[in-house]
């Protein structure tokens, strides 16, 4: 496997061959280790000195489920420090097929130039993206692929990354070449906008196998492997409910976000739910669909296809976060309502949680009312006009509730927290404070854990030993679903890595490369200026009970600093 390196200024592509010994170091292990290597931590999100890298696992098109997912890092321009954000979709697996570890976007275009980057057998490509400045997701990769044809995966960003908005993500193609599979946060897609590259075109056609693919050991392990996901009890609640299974689950809890964090319970939280969900696209029917795969080989299928009144489809997916950043949260009940914002947030190639989050703020602040689909939907149009209001959302919660003087503003690092309020999940709360990422609940949720969630006895421990875990599966490129099928025999994991690639990995060695991923991150934001201060939820958690059953932020600075002893 090879490194490419793509410098924008110059054009030059370099390829390096990677070590025995760095084979199966992928996914964000590799993201962070390039990250303190080689980005000074001091250096401008945006400007030509931060890099762009896009990592695959070391299970890439190896016909392992969910081994598909795409790590992209960089500093961060939202939270100013280490980030990693990873997507679904297609786009690993044909950078492993063109024999590709990683991919790094270097230096920026010269002013006024932006790039179509073709990736396939016979090398790099640079084409102008003149254009197809300005368009959005969706009309981009039906443009690109009537250029270019259908056999590849794209990688693109929206308006909202060519603006520069710290809100903006990165789009992933899906198996049905959607542009909607989102390595959503920290801004990412705003780096590689502003570097001058409107696309990623990778053919799926490359030629690169594993000398192990065929082999019978590895083949044995896969068919273990994939029979314990398929066999799980949770990945079939996934594979017909979604992630919206989650809804009703937090809202008993009473941690679902509601009006801007200020409630715990949405009185239209049955609306909104994964069986509400499900019986929609049920009674239907036409183009909906309950599950689908965004990637080949996917066996938990915990996508879905979302029928508009007539059938057409509306959006794919429509995942938990978003119903509830873009619903609760806003006080909106109605999932064909959540959709379209969904839709609009795709195309414009935008985080919906950092949305959800600057909306809620927005409309405490008195710019949108809570519960008004029109406020919010003109709102996200205007950001295809780069208009102030429009820019305003586009530059997150954090942003906005400063220029607005708001105090209640849910985020962690500048980063707006994910849809488990802390007050009610303070296992996650505590991944909230104390993950290198901001309040990102990828990087360590607790939700699922049998325990008095309101009660912060344990947690700490919860916290550290979920966020290990998370930064070990992102390190293969795994989706974070298959924990509850694997996380408790991670042997089996191992001996698909071991089997492929020869070797004699372990699981300690696999715990110690996470632990080691997530300090290098820490080390980062720390040389970056991000202090023990920044590791912290905001104050008004502690101070405002949490309805309905008054709960309180009660974690001690002392406590969050025990999760990583720094």
């Amino acid at each position: 496997m090879d490194i490419l390196r793509i410098n924008l200024a110059t054009k030059e592509c370099v390829r390096q061959s990677l070590c025995s010994s760095e084979a199966i170091i992928g996914g964000r292990a590799l993201t962070s280790k390039m990250l303190v290597e080689e980005i000074p931590a001091g250096c401008d999100p945006l400007g030509p000195v931060n890099k762009l890298i896009f990592a695959n696992g070391a299970l890439a098109a190896a016909g392992v489920s969910s081994a598909g997912r795409l790590s992209v890092g960089g500093k961060s321009p939202l939270t100013g420090g280490a980030k990693e954000a990873n997507a679904g979709g297609t786009a690993a697996d044909s950078l492993a097929k063109l024999g590709l570890r990683a991919l790094v976007l270097e230096d920026k275009a010269p002013k006024g130039e932006s790039y179509i980057i073709v990736l396939n057998d016979e090398g790099c490509f640079f084409h102008s993206a003149e254009e197809y400045k300005g368009m959005g997701n969706f009309q981009l990769a039906e443009a690109l692929f009537g250029k270019y044809g259908k056999e590849n995966s794209l990688i693109t960003v929206g308006p909202a990354g060519e603006q520069g908005l710290y809100a903006a993500g990165i789009a992933v193609t899906d198996m049905y070449g959607r542009p909607s599979r989102m390595a959503a946060r920290g801004g990412l897609g705003a780096v590689m906008g502003t570097k001058g590259v409107k696309a990623i075109v990778i053919s799926k056609k490359g030629s690169y196998r594993y000398p192990n693919l065929k082999s019978e050991e590895f083949m044995s392990a896969r068919k273990k492997f994939n029979a314990q996901v398929a066999n799980s009890e949770r990945v079939q609640v996934l594979k017909k409910y979604g992630t919206a299974s989650t809804v009703m689950a937090v809202q008993n809890l009473g941690a679902l976000p509601t009006n801007n964090f200020s409630a715990g319970q949405f009185e239209h939280a049955e609306k909104i739910s994964g069986e509400a969900l499900y019986e929609l696209i049920q009674a239907r029917g036409g183009e909906g669909r309950n599950w689908e795969p965004c990637m080949a080989g996917c066996l938990v299928q915990c996508s879905n296809v979302v029928p508009d009144a007539s059938g057409k489809e509306l959006v794919a997916p429509l995942e938990y976060e978003t119903i509830c950043l873009l619903g609760s949260n806003l006080g909106i009940g109605d999932l064909d309502e959540i959709g379209k914002l969904n839709w609009l947030c795709n195309d414009l190639g935008v985080d919906t949680i950092e949305i959800g989050g600057a909306l809620g703020v927005m409309a405490e602040a008195g710019l949108a009312n809570f519960g008004s689909y029109a406020d919010f939907e003109s709102i996200l149009q205007e950001m295809y006009r780069g208009t102030l209001q429009g820019r305003l959302a586009g530059m997150g919660a954090a942003l906005c509730g400063t220029i607005l003087g708001i105090e209640r503003v849910p985020a962690v690092k500048k980063q707006a927290m994910s849809a488990y309020d802390p007050r009610g999940v303070k296992g996650t709360g505590i991944t909230y404070a104390t993950t290198p990422m901001g309040a990102d609940h990828t990087a360590g949720l607790t939700v699922f854990f049998p325990v008095d969630h309101h009660d912060k006895t344990g947690q700490v421990e919860i916290s550290r030993k979920m966020q290990i875990q998370r930064a070990a599966y992102d390190a293969m490129g795994l989706c974070a679903f298959l924990t509850s099928a694997t996380g408790q025999t991670p042997q089996v994991i191992i001996d698909l890595v071991n089997t492929l690639y020869g070797i004699d990995f372990t699981v300690e060695q696999w715990n110690s490369l996470a632990l080691e991923t997530i300090k290098r991150e820490i080390e980062f934001n720390r040389a970056a200026g991000l202090g023990k201060d920044t590791d912290r939820i905001p104050e008004y958690f502690k101070r405002e009970k949490l309805p309905p059953f008054d709960l309180l932020w009660d974690l001690e600075d002392e406590e969050l600093e025990a999760v990583f002893g720094c």
